[in-house]
């Protein structure tokens, strides 16, 4: 489906509102294809990060241009102007949707795999709770098949009987973290 909205916007020649509404999409499309992949990579021990790697690339690329077709720069703004003053009026936008004329691509932060190793705790809790737990743009459900994506070993044995939820998510973390923290 992905594929289809790339090639949509690499024709050319569309109507703003039809850029608009398959724009507003691209999140349910994110949202599908991240709990498929996540469900896969829970089935086998097969490493799948270049999978989902390639896919985000596609995805961010498409929102990028989605961004620059619905919110093109004409001039760069003036150091007193507000950078997000042409962007006020949509109540869709969210913040990785940003583009401007001197974007950076950055290279993509792998989830480190956590395997009852108390060395490496601190490395991991800092690193999950920067990219996963404190990630707003993701629901509770999202983060915790994240979470089980990455534990390994008995850190995964100790949430495996919780049943996938919003409200499990939290206990899941705390489980995790009461364990190690304390280790």
């Amino acid at each position: 489906m992905l594929s289809c909205i790339q090639n949509f916007i690499e024709v050319g020649d569309q109507k703003i509102n039809e850029i608009q509404v398959r724009f507003n999409k691209l999140p349910d499309i994110f949202n599908r294809y991240d709990v498929a992949q996540s469900e896969l990579e829970l089935s086998d021990d097969t490493d799948h990060t270049g999978d989902r790697e390639l896919f985000e690339n596609q995805y961010y690329q498409v929102e990028a241009k989605f961004s620059e077709l619905l919110h093109p720069v004409v001039d760069p703004p003036s150091r007193h102007s507000s950078p997000r003053s042409s962007l006020s009026g949509n109540s869709n936008h969210t913040p990785r949707s940003h583009t401007s004329s001197t974007h950076i691509k950055l290279p993509t932060i792998a989830l480190p795999a956590f395997k009852d190793d108390t060395c490496s705790w601190l490395h991991f809790r800092d690193t999950f709770e920067a990219l996963i737990v404190n990630n707003t743009t993701l629901s509770n459900v999202q983060k915790f098949h994240y979470l089980i994506a990455s534990l390994k070993n008995e850190a995964k044995d100790l949430i495996s009987n919780l049943q996938i939820t919003n409200e499990n998510f939290l206990v899941a973390w705390q489980l995790v973290t009461q364990c190690y923290n304390n280790k």
